[in-house]
């Protein structure tokens, strides 16, 4: 029973490979290390915090700022232009408590027509727990603060007329 699914297994890879012999997937190009300067580098940094900064439900990632770029390479691939950094960046609020930490980030465009860009990140920051906590509280506040002003605009408009005396 046991060999004969095998057997099965092996006569699907083998027909399978027959008809897709003639798909490939290439080579990616070798890594092409570039000057920490280099302007590809700084602005696939400057787009990874960006978009790092935006993926905190507190906020508290938009303590996050780009202390340096360590290195960088580029890398172009069947897909995708990447962007290999190493970046250190700084917050007051590392769980770690140091002011900087270092990661590594991947910038991926895409290399069809609109070249989407997006990233990887091997470890997101870990933050201090009672900074989460305070940037929690602070957003809360502010979500009431600006539910109280849109009901307060609601019962206003309540109380002035839509139609004037002349208009009926």
């Amino acid at each position: 029973m046991l060999r004969a699914r095998l057997v099965g297994w092996l006569l699907l890879a083998l027909v399978t490979f027959a008809v897709h012999g003639d798909v490939h997937v290439a080579t990616a190009t070798p890594r092409e290390y570039k000057h920490t300067t280099d302007p590809a580098i700084l602005s696939a940094a400057q787009f990874a915090l960006d978009e790092l900064r935006r993926l905190s439900d507190t906020g508290i990632y938009m303590t996050l700022s780009l202390h340096a770029v360590t290195s960088g390479a580029t890398q172009t691939g069947d897909f995708h232009d990447n962007t290999y950094l190493m970046l250190e960046l700084a917050s007051p609020h590392f769980k770690s408590g140091a002011p900087v930490e270092s990661f590594e980030v991947v910038v991926m465009e895409s290399r069809d027509g609109d070249r989407r860009k997006s990233f990887a990140i091997d470890n997101f920051p870990e933050m201090a727990e009672e900074a989460i906590e305070a940037y929690w509280i602070e957003m809360v506040e502010a979500t009431r603060a600006k539910r109280r002003n849109v009901f307060a605009k609601w019962a206003h408009e309540q109380q002035e007329p839509s139609v004037t005396k002349d208009e009926l």
